[in-house]
């Protein structure tokens, strides 16, 4: 049996319908929030691994993708989530790959600025794609009304998590 067939087979085994969601009501949310991140995360990682991408070397530049101004290697790392130096290996390997580049900030010597190549850019426009033919799929059974409500009450819970910035998840 390969491993995406075993995969396939827990995954039918252990489902949120063997997860008695009335013992702990008051946690509800938090176990659907982490379920559905880890669901979706395996799921987006799958999309894009027959093209090439994967998740952990997607989130970094993705983020770069949409930021609207240029990121220092400390505040992408801080978005993310990551400590800087995890973000740094990362970075290296990206590098490497000729999928970002880091140049001295003109302002601060001290800083590192994160930017795409062209061929990174190549790379997130792929993973937009990817990423957002997912993300169709996975909504589809929602209203426009319901998407915009989800997504502007996911924004506010992350606002309201995002309050300490300085804190690394």
């Amino acid at each position: 049996m390969s491993t995406d067939d075993m995969e396939s087979e827990m995954s039918k085994s252990f489902t949120a319908a063997c997860l008695d969601q009335t013992r702990y009501h008051d946690i509800s949310l938090t176990f659907h929030v982490m379920r559905l991140a880890t669901l979706w995360r395996t799921h987006l990682d799958r999309v894009l691994r027959p093209n090439g991408l994967t998740l952990a070397t997607m989130r970094p530049m993705a983020y770069l993708m949409t930021s609207k101004t240029p990121l220092t290697q400390s505040d992408l790392a801080s978005l993310i989530g990551v400590d800087r130096s995890a973000l740094v290996r990362l970075l290296d390997v990206l590098e490497a790959e000729g999928l970002v580049i880091r140049q001295t900030d003109t302002q601060d010597r001290r800083l590192k600025m994160v930017l795409l190549t062209s061929e990174g850019k190549k790379q997130c426009r792929l993973f937009h794609r990817l990423a957002a033919d997912l993300e169709a799929e996975l909504t589809a059974g929602l209203s426009m009304s319901q998407k915009l409500t989800l997504t502007k009450d996911l924004d506010m819970m992350e606002a309201l998590l995002s309050v300490d910035h300085g804190a690394s998840v």
